[in-house]
């Protein structure tokens, strides 16, 4: 039970997220971005010095050329995925950026078969097969690309990739992404404070505050979902992360008011009945006898 509850605050967390960016609109989106990586550093440096084995695996990182190559990509690869996101609220297009994420785990399947050539069995070729009819009714139903989502769902995708070829942790490893990007974070928001730009310390504090406590709540739910994949099987984990995306999709449609037409509804069933086929096969894998 512990384990289930520290993993569900994680994905609560993140799934709620979109409610917290929203209370940021008259913010860009580019400082909302900025703040959050600043911000997030103090925190993440806290829960490395804390921790024996974080801050041997940070050491072990910071002297090695191959992984610091690897971490430097993947920290580009998330502060896209962040940006894009925030700028996804920003813009009132919550909906269909959970849409990326619902599409994650399918697109990992998809990577692992190009990039490891590894084995797919049939329910998992069908199940790619019915979010792929349901992302391409979703095109042509409504004559537009749902950027927004598919942009998502790569780059968390290959940000998983890319950590999935380290052998740091989330925390240690998203302190470095984080460091590695602290220049360019504060040369950015010296540069909008120069132009007279910048919302933080000009508008009011209640914004200010909302700046500052978005890096604690950017690290805090990841910092559960790593101790909860230490107490469940990864199974349960896979299947579990629909909470976020779920959630998301929740908040746009009833608490932020985005639109969901007859089209895009249709759209998300195929991409849902693909998900709901992906978890059978991974609950019948994990229930068959060894």
């Amino acid at each position: 039970m512990r384990g289930y509850l520290t993993i569900l605050i994680g994905y609560v967390g993140w799934g709620l997220f979109p409610l917290y960016w929203a209370l940021l609109n008259h913010v860009p989106a580019l400082e909302v971005l900025l703040h959050r990586m600043l911000w997030a550093m103090p925190v993440l440096l806290v829960l490395v010095i804390i921790s024996i084995r974080r801050r041997q695996q940070v050491s072990t990182a910071l002297q090695s050329w191959p992984a610091m190559r690897l971490l430097f990509i993947s920290s580009l690869v998330i502060c896209f995925n962040w940006g894009i996101y925030i700028w996804a609220v920003v813009n009132h297009r919550v909906v269909e950026a959970s849409m990326g994420y619902f599409l994650t785990p399918l697109f990992n399947v998809i990577t692992g078969v190009v990039v490891f050539r590894e084995r797919i069995d049939k329910l998992k070729s069908i199940a790619i097969i019915f979010a792929a009819l349901g992302v391409l009714y979703y095109i042509f139903s409504t004559s537009a690309i749902p950027w927004v989502g598919l942009a998502v769902g790569i780059s968390f995708a290959a940000y998983g990739l890319l950590r999935k070829a380290m052998s740091t942790n989330a925390i240690p490893g998203l302190f470095i992404e984080t460091l590695i990007l602290l220049p360019l974070t504060l040369g950015c928001l010296f540069w909008i404070h120069y132009q007279d730009q910048a919302v933080f310390l000009q508008l009011d504090i209640g914004t200010d505050w909302l700046l500052i406590v978005a890096g604690p709540l950017t690290v805090l739910p990841l910092a559960f979902f790593t101790a909860g994949t230490r107490m469940l099987p990864m199974t349960t984990v896979g299947i579990l992360f629909y909470i976020t995306p779920s959630l998301q999709f929740l908040s746009g449609i009833f608490l932020l008011g985005e639109s969901l037409d007859s089209h895009r509804l249709t759209g998300f069933i195929g991409i849902w009945t693909g998900l709901a086929i992906f978890s059978y096969g991974l609950i019948r894998k994990s229930s068959a006898p060894s």
